[in-house]
């Protein structure tokens, strides 16, 4: 049984699928995971192709600084 068949037949069962593939629950864990996180991210790039905006921007993209309560572009003290 695949992991894929075991997770169609228990759902998101960590001890099912582990037992079912003869693994460690924390491993089973690890796959379910995963596997729900692909989903989530799937549904939510066709949620947004379907909005008509971007997917989610690189991860490597460099990033602007956040601002926060108090912060002052031109204080320079610290420097």
């Amino acid at each position: 049984m695949t992991f894929l068949e075991a997770y169609a037949k228990f759902g998101p069962d960590t001890m099912a699928i582990a037992k079912a593939l003869d693994i460690p629950e924390q491993e089973s864990d690890m796959l379910i995971n995963a596997r729900m996180n692909r989903e989530y991210l799937r549904s939510q790039a066709e949620y947004l192709r379907s909005a008509g905006r971007q997917q989610f921007e690189p991860s490597n993209a460099p990033r602007k600084p956040v601002r926060f309560a108090g912060y002052d572009e031109t204080e320079k003290s610290w420097w």
